[in-house]
């Protein structure tokens, strides 16, 4: 039977040791994990971008997936440890708002992990990746509940990327990174947006621009907005880059307007 899967996103560089530890101190504590690397090479200390890969990525894996997310510009400070459980997967990081899609899910829980008992030792005041978070993630894949590493927290950081604003006839929103094609990934949830409009036009950095079912349904360089792969608004050029073109990856605005509206 495949073991526990634990999955990894940080900003420590691919290739780093600090991967490695981290991997190092997993399979001691858990020989029959199964780790994936989701991304180590996000902007040091960039929590939004760790957010922006967790909210793709996180739901495609089975349930019961942990995931172990390290972004933590605070390890060391008074910032606590903390463990999510959402949606049938486990999280485990700092509480510096890098779990928010986890705790904005319906029905999340979270504790405060404080069972030091569960530590590597010593621990590092510059390492509690390895220290803290992936001995405690470990045992949370091997069967361990949220009770037994923690103690129930009722005022977790939340989400640090930007909500759309509401404004009678129109939702604004923005963009929060881009993936590798260029396209601008948005904070405009496709499903909520249609539901709250009906019909709808969208404007990009104060500009019309036109919806597209598919990439490949606009003209060739055109700039468009679709639905992306995870359900939110993503601006694009067909074979281009929307990051060029608009000169920005963040922080691009996008207006959707309800049909008829000024």
């Amino acid at each position: 039977m495949p073991g526990p899967l634990i999955t990894l996103t940080t900003d420590f560089g691919s290739g780093s040791t600090y991967v490695a530890q981290l991997k190092g101190v997993l399979l001691s504590r858990l020989p029959t994990a199964r780790i994936v690397d989701v991304s180590h090479d996000l902007a040091a200390h960039d929590i939004g971008t760790a957010e922006l890969h967790l909210r793709g990525t996180a739901f495609a894996f089975p349930l019961g997936t942990t995931h172990l997310v390290v972004v933590d510009p605070g390890v060391g400070t008074t910032r606590r440890p903390i463990a999510v459980t959402a949606r049938g997967m486990t999280f485990v990081g700092p509480d510096n708002g890098v779990l928010g899609v986890a705790l904005a899910q319906g029905q999340a829980r979270c504790v405060h992990i404080d069972k030091p008992d569960l530590f590597r030792y010593p621990v590092s005041t510059t390492f509690h990746g390895r220290d803290i978070f992936a001995p405690v993630a470990a045992e949370l894949a091997a069967g361990l509940t949220l009770d037994d590493v923690g103690t129930e927290l009722g005022d977790p950081i939340p989400s640090t990327l930007p909500t759309p604003r509401v404004d009678g006839d129109r939702i604004v929103g923005e963009s929060l990174g881009a993936d590798r094609f260029g396209n601008l990934l948005t904070n405009l949830n496709a499903a909520v947006v249609g539901a709250e409009l009906g019909p709808y036009t969208t404007q990009v950095a104060g500009d019309a621009v036109a919806r597209s079912e598919t990439y490949g349904a606009a003209a060739q360089g055109a700039l468009m907005v679709l639905e992306g792969s995870d359900g939110y608004l993503e601006v694009a050029v067909r074979e281009g880059s929307a990051a060029e073109r608009l000169g920005a990856d963040r922080g691009v605005i996008v207006e959707c307007r309800r049909d008829g509206s000024r």
